[in-house]
């Protein structure tokens, strides 16, 4: 189980969609995915009372099922193709591993492993995009062919003729957290590598929801000088974005000016054709938002297919997160480990409006972690000793004790 929870995560915090790896018809991740699936029911199902977690993670997949076959049976009904609603449903499934993340995240020591698989995946991806773009500017890799080879796989999106993006880039974000958030021995040249590897980007949805992550992180460990300095890092990162970059390259700017027009009329459009049913109930799969079947922010396209019922219940993971991250203590040993949880899940919370990560499993599976894991986190921390007179016994003090000076 520690060797598959290794590999998968691994798999997961690299391997971006998935679709980098095939074996056959089918993906790495999918095989992954049914060894998960397929362990976590049989040990479950045997020893359910003894594994701690596995009741919450049953809880979670009841609702989860509950919400999204409501969905299926109104896109159903209204007559939508059954493959364009699994196709829906398909990157959401990742919730049917909770019970194997509840039962491995029960040990801190695979919860420490996990923390450490995240770091170790962002600078995989720091070093190994750096490089590709040093390799380019010094012209021993061949643009057409690097860009020929990586569009094929519809992992990447190139900005301009050297600098791309990867939808696995989302765990340079997480990465440059954890390293912010548990200062260790050369954490500092870590965190600035995977930084400029993720301002090299250029992707504002990632910066801007990986500094409001920052900034909070900061202010809760009362880390203050650093938090200046953060302060002053991200106006130099904006400015760089948003004014200097878009001038600089007419391509940048325009693709912004689509994606910002693209997701106003989403959001305009929602809003003009919501009814009290669809609030309710959802509009189900298969059904378009404006002209299509997904868009970029989650809780709008879970609020048009699931009605309210569908947000709760994607919110219902930060919810959880918050309620374990609030019972640890600030000046508890796990604390620095749990902000690194709990602010990179409210990260991907944010980045989730701009582009759907939380329902899809790049980001759900680091969420379904968090949770587990700062389930453990909190268990660990010891609750306060309360004394009383039957209780200490004839550790009484008797009244010419009391009166010893």
């Amino acid at each position: 189980m520690k060797t598959l929870f290794t590999i998968s995560l691994l798999e997961l915090f690299i391997g971006g969609g998935g679709r980098l790896l095939q074996v056959g018809p089918v993906t790495v991740r999918m095989i992954l995915f049914v060894a998960f699936l397929s362990m976590g029911l049989i040990f479950a199902s045997l020893r359910l009372r003894k594994y701690d977690g596995v009741p919450l993670a049953t809880g979670l997949i009841a609702l989860y099922l509950l919400i999204h076959m409501n969905a299926l049976l109104i896109g159903a009904i209204k007559g939508h193709e059954l493959n364009i609603m699994m196709g829906e449903l398909k990157p959401t499934l990742y919730w049917l591993a909770a019970p194997f993340l509840a039962l491995v995240l029960r040990s801190h020591n695979l919860v420490l492993r996990a923390a450490m698989l995240v770091r170790v995946a962002g600078m995989v991806l720091a070093v190994g995009y750096i490089g590709i773009v040093a390799l380019l500017a010094l012209g021993l890799i061949d643009p057409s062919t690097l860009y020929t080879t990586l569009n094929a796989t519809g992992e990447f999106k190139f900005r301009s003729e050297s600098l791309f993006f990867y939808k696995g880039f989302l765990y340079l974000c997480i990465a440059a957290i954890f390293f912010l958030a548990i200062p260790k021995r050369f954490s500092a040249v870590w965190s600035m590598i995977v930084i400029i590897a993720l301002i090299m980007t250029i992707t504002r949805g990632f910066l801007l929801s990986t500094s409001f992550a920052v900034l909070m992180l900061l202010t809760a460990q009362r880390r203050w000088r650093l938090l200046g300095l953060a302060l002053a890092g991200v106006a130099c990162a904006t400015f760089f974005l948003w004014a200097y970059m878009p001038s600089q390259n007419e391509i940048i700017a325009v693709n912004r000016e689509v994606s910002n027009i693209q997701r106003i009329e989403d959001f305009s459009y929602i809003v003009n054709n919501i009814k009290i049913s669809a609030l309710l109930f959802g509009e189900g799969f298969g059904t378009l938002i404006n002209g299509r079947i997904n868009i970029e922010n989650t809780f709008l396209w879970a609020i048009w297919k699931l009605g309210i019922a569908g947000v709760l219940f994607w919110l219902l993971p930060l919810v959880l997160c918050l309620n374990y991250f609030a019972r640890i203590n600030r000046h508890s040993p796990q604390y620095r480990l749990a902000c690194a949880y709990f602010f990179s899940t409210v990260f991907v919370y944010l980045q989730t409006m701009t582009n759907p990560y939380l329902n899809n499993p790049i980001g759900l599976s680091f969420v379904l972690v968090s949770v587990f894991s700062l389930r453990t986190l909190s268990k660990l921390v010891p609750a306060p000793i309360c004394l009383s007179y039957r209780a200490l016994g004839s550790a009484v003090p008797t009244n010419a004790a009391r009166e010893t000076p």
